[in-house]
């Protein structure tokens, strides 16, 4: 998936979430063979506009199997967090589901 197809897939699926009327987002990683730079990452997080729904948003994120991509993961953590959208990540996926419910 190149770059420009993860920011058309982010904003499609807010835009989902806005007519459905859901605030929370599951981020399955476990088999991301593939991975985006900081860079990227950053500017997709700039993207979402920062308005009072987007700080209702939540996204549970598990961790990849590959190590190799869990480093960018956390950076999306961080800048996510301080754009004040709620972002935790996971090994385990009943506890994302389950921070996600609650």
């Amino acid at each position: 998936m190149t770059k420009f197809e993860l920011a058309d897939a982010i904003h499609e699926t807010l835009a989902l979430g806005q007519t459905h009327n859901r605030t929370r987002f599951l981020g399955d990683c476990t088999t991301l063979s593939g991975g985006h730079t900081i860079f990227d990452l950053y500017s997709l997080a700039k993207e979402i506009p920062p308005n009072r729904a987007a700080y209702t948003l939540q996204e549970a994120i598990i961790l990849p199997i590959a190590l190799s991509f869990i480093e960018n993961i956390n950076f999306w953590e961080t800048v996510a967090l301080k754009r004040g959208f709620k972002v935790r990540i996971f090994r385990d996926r009943q506890k994302a589901l389950d921070w996600l419910m609650t």
